[in-house]
């Protein structure tokens, strides 16, 4: 099976000064089938175009290399279908908006497992897994 990898897992293994640097490099390196939806890139260029000034150019292009060096595979979700499971799970998972939506995406993508440094996922891990039969790996919860 494989592992959908958030955002924030992206973030700290491309950048060695993240506090959560080494633990997502241990993610990255020691997944095998890592896939990130639409909805990861979307937020990789929403981050790094709020925080560096960078051209549309050099930002397409560290989003690109961050997603190569970190061998992710993207795969999209139907935005229709994401919205109309989201609804339906929102009660349910009780995530805010884009947990949510990264949470249904994992489900639709078929993985089996979400890794986050998210801690609000993490916690409601029993809801995720009872509904959808996901697990949730948050090493930050560990420690």
């Amino acid at each position: 099976m494989s592992t959908y990898i958030d955002t924030n897992v992206l973030i700290a293994y491309i950048n060695p000064k993240d506090p959560n640097h080494i633990k997502a490099k241990e993610i990255i390196e020691n997944t095998i089938s890592k896939v990130v939806s639409q909805i990861v890139v979307l937020e990789l260029f929403s981050v790094y175009s709020r925080n560096m000034d960078l051209t549309d150019i050099e930002l397409e292009a560290l989003v690109n290399y961050i997603l190569k060096k970190s061998s992710v595979l993207v795969k999209n979700v139907d935005w229709k279908i994401l919205y109309e499971y989201s609804l339906s799970y929102a009660n349910k998972l009780k995530l805010k908006t884009l947990d949510l939506l990264h949470t249904i995406a994992a489900y639709l993508l078929n993985t089996d497992t979400i890794a986050t440094f998210d801690k609000d996922i993490a916690h409601r891990e029993k809801q995720v897994n009872k509904a959808l039969g996901l697990k949730v790996y948050c090493p930050l919860l560990q420690e």
